[in-house]
């Protein structure tokens, strides 16, 4: 058998193999699987995510905790102060009034800050456990998907072995530097052979040069398509 022919013969079985390699990577359920695995990856990057959120809301709760506290002592004794010692003039009144006023905006800002936080602790509560939810419901669905695709995939993955061993037995005897073109067409389109009929590539319909016709006529050389880059074959 001719070397070009011998190569569209493997070309045919390796293609019947890429297709059931495709009809694997594409299945419904695989692509679901896929589907459902992102999900739950993405739910747990959120969970962790917001368990971060917490722990800084948690410092800072603590912190206003202690800020408030010194706040409250400040106020006491400022009140205090009033008490025990009363202010001598109007503007002495004034200024430790002024005092007492700006230390009870500064606890009400606090106490507000502290209602905030303390909101947004229990929506982050409520968050996270809808994402434990919804995840331990996800991997309990991708369970038992992965199980029916594992039995469903054992005898396709075990056609495509059979196939594959089909096409390794057409190679035998091709040349290493032909199967190197081949290899390297493939990766740009496949098919990387098409026939030529009536002088065009049937791959994409395009008339070739005579000088490419009169090459692939001796078949000294690999000639490939100016336009598609495949392989060009003369059959009889």
């Amino acid at each position: 058998m001719d070397k070009m022919e011998q190569l569209w013969a493997y070309m045919r079985e390796d293609i019947k193999a890429d297709k059931i390699e495709n009809e694997i990577r594409n299945s419904p359920l695989r692509q679901k699987l896929e589907k459902t695995r992102d999900y739950i990856l993405n739910q747990q990057n959120a969970y962790k995510q917001i368990e971060e959120q917490v722990s800084v809301r948690a410092d800072r709760k603590d912190a206003i905790r202690d800020a408030l506290q010194r706040s409250e002592e400040q106020l006491s004794a400022l009140e205090s102060r009033f008490a025990a010692e009363p202010p001598a003039d109007l503007e002495s009144a004034k200024k430790m009034l002024a005092e007492v006023d700006k230390c009870r905006k500064t606890i009400v800002s606090y106490e507000q800050e502290m209602r905030r936080l303390s909101k947004e602790s229990n929506d982050f509560d409520n968050k996270t456990t809808s994402i434990r939810h919804g995840a331990a419901k996800a991997k309990q669905e991708f369970d038992r998907m992965k199980t029916i695709y594992n039995e469903e995939s054992k005898a396709k993955k075990e056609e495509l072995e059979a196939q594959r061993a089909v096409a390794k037995s057409k190679a035998a005897g091709i040349p290493e530097e032909l199967m190197a073109v081949y290899n390297t067409v493939k990766r740009q389109i496949s098919p990387p052979m098409a026939k030529l009929y009536g002088g065009q590539c049937t791959g994409c319909n395009t008339s070739q040069p005579s000088a490419a016709l009169r090459k692939i006529d001796v078949g000294n050389e690999i000639v490939e398509c100016e336009t598609c880059g495949r392989i060009l074959i003369k059959l009889d």
